[in-house]
């Protein structure tokens, strides 16, 4: 076979998993094959868990942007697993609770969804919610909406209004340049 000839693999785009605090065997191992699926990864890494609020939070790292391929090409029918393996990881740690941070690293920035403690309800709206924040991200990220370009975008989820909120930008890793997305004016304000 000739080199036109042959066909390549798409190569899978990266993912890492640290989790704070513990999983079971069976958690780890289905965490596991959900995102090898549509990702290159090794096993989830495991550190101590330093908040005391809860029992266990899930980082989920994927090198991919935060764009609507992410869950229509990539990811696929494993979008709903993930959601239904993270939905009963915190289901059950009942009291003790669980959160998850979930980041996309672009080209030009980085997305980091932070749930903090929710209940089994909570967590499974703000999941669904992140699938289908891809198109709004999109505009609030438009150069002509911040006056320097954001290498960090971070959100945190709001249990009261039910919606991801206080999107909050840095203009570095640092984070000593910080601005907050203000939805009145569609514009990213210095703080």
């Amino acid at each position: 076979m000739t080199a036109p000839e042959a066909v390549t693999a798409p190569v899978k785009p990266l993912a890492d998993v640290l989790v704070e605090g513990e999983l079971s065997p069976f958690e780890d191992e289905a965490l596991y094959r959900i995102l090898r699926k549509g990702f290159q990864l090794e096993h989830p890494s495991y550190t101590q868990l330093v908040d005391e609020d809860l029992a266990t939070r899930i980082n989920i790292t994927f090198h991919h942007p935060y764009v609507t391929t992410v869950f229509t090409d990539v990811l696929q029918e494993n979008w709903r697993d993930l959601k239904e393996l993270l939905r009963q990881i915190r289901y059950r740690r009942g009291k003790a609770g669980a959160a998850v941070t979930l980041s996309f690293i672009g080209e030009k920035n980085k997305l980091v969804f932070k749930s903090g403690v929710l209940e089994e309800k909570e967590l499974s709206s703000a999941m669904d919610q992140i699938g289908h924040l891809t198109g709004i991200l999109g505009q609030m990220l438009r150069p002509e909406s911040m006056e320097k370009p954001l290498e960090l975008v971070e959100a945190a989820y709001d249990k009261k209004s039910d919606r991801w909120h206080e999107f909050k930008g840095f203009t570095s890793a640092a984070q000593n340049e910080s601005y907050v997305f203000d939805e009145s004016v569609f514009r990213w304000i210095r703080l």
